[in-house]
């Protein structure tokens, strides 16, 4: 791919943004990046899940020490300067089998995450690294005839770290199913308009030029959680 754009004059026809990004994609540190023979053996191991927590039977395929793992090169790849990193943990869609599924998935993301906020932290790179975690909506809180729950847009959780914010808060309530918010309800965009003040960018007031010339603003509605910033 690096010869083909050098020969190509490739970059010659992309904006500056395209540019950047592919400049990124082709770099010897990106490879570097994603090969973890080079970072230090002990660090792999704080991403890595015990062997004695697998024999437990909590993990029941092989791929979960690997998936811990996208954590570790998601720090990777911001140190290089990759400005937005998505990990996905795939099959949290338990619209059968919720119970059992979530016996494997939710200690990934458990140990994952919490190896990731802690190496940023050790490093000196937590307050300048936003790391979020969520789904695009929350499960519905009664069990389906398959033993799942189904799509609920009426509530969904996030964890949010890093990036300067006021963290170990809980920021609203629902009932005790977890099915309707009771408190301090937060939109998405309200999410989205804090992780764009952590940047340094007002998301109301800052317009983007789509390709036909309209100018159109990042958000249409959200303020940053007063709660955090």
């Amino acid at each position: 791919m690096r010869r083909r754009v050098d020969t190509s004059e490739m970059m010659d026809a992309m904006d500056r943004f395209h540019q950047q990004a592919a400049s990124i994609l082709t770099s010897g540190r990106f490879a570097d990046a994603l090969d973890l023979s080079k970072e230090d053996p002990q660090v792999v191991v704080q991403y890595t899940i015990p062997a004695a927590k697998m024999a437990q039977g909590r993990f029941a395929t092989s791929d979960e020490p690997v998936a811990t793992h996208k954590f570790l090169l998601a720090r990777r790849l911001v140190e290089i300067g990759v400005r937005c990193v998505s990990i996905s943990i795939s099959d949290f869609d338990t619209h059968q089998g919720n119970f059992s599924r979530c016996r494997q998935i939710v200690p990934i993301v458990d140990f994952g995450l919490r190896a990731l906020i802690d190496d940023l932290d050790q490093r000196g790179m937590l307050d300048d690294v936003s790391a979020v975690a969520w789904g695009e909506f929350g499960r519905t809180p009664k069990i389906n005839s398959k033993a799942g729950r189904d799509h609920w847009p009426r509530v969904g959780m996030a964890i949010m770290a890093g990036g300067g914010i006021r963290a170990g808060q809980v920021i609203g309530s629902t009932d005790r199913l977890a099915g309707t918010v009771m408190s301090r309800p937060v939109h998405y965009q309200d999410v989205f308009a804090t992780l764009y003040d952590n940047l340094g960018i007002n998301a109301r007031d800052t317009p983007i030029t789509d390709p036909t010339g309209r100018p159109h603003y990042l958000l249409v509605r959200g303020e940053p959680l007063r709660e955090l910033v």
